[in-house]
């Protein structure tokens, strides 16, 4: 039970994030987490029940959540960097 609680109070602050976020400005909104090992996998297995890959992304109300391994955006700067090059 308490970790259900502790999932819906996950939930409810990412909605709270959604709301600001689309009452900012007009248009999409997607949040990115950049997370270390540990605490990506609770996370993962917490919202997802499967702890697999280096990303997910959850959508609520419409604001896309975006959870990174930490030095997966890193990776993905430096084959940016490779294609632009």
């Amino acid at each position: 039970m308490a970790e259900d609680s502790k999932n819906i109070g996950i939930l409810e602050k990412m909605a709270l994030i959604a709301d600001a976020s689309q009452n900012l400005f007009n248009g999409r909104a997607t949040v990115i987490f950049e997370l270390p090992v540990t605490e990506f996998r609770k996370l993962q297995i917490e919202l997802r029940k499967e702890p697999t890959g280096e990303k997910f992304k959850i959508d609520i109300s419409g604001t896309e959540f975006i959870f990174l391994l930490d030095g997966v955006l890193e990776e993905m700067s430096l084959s940016d960097d490779k294609v632009s090059s």
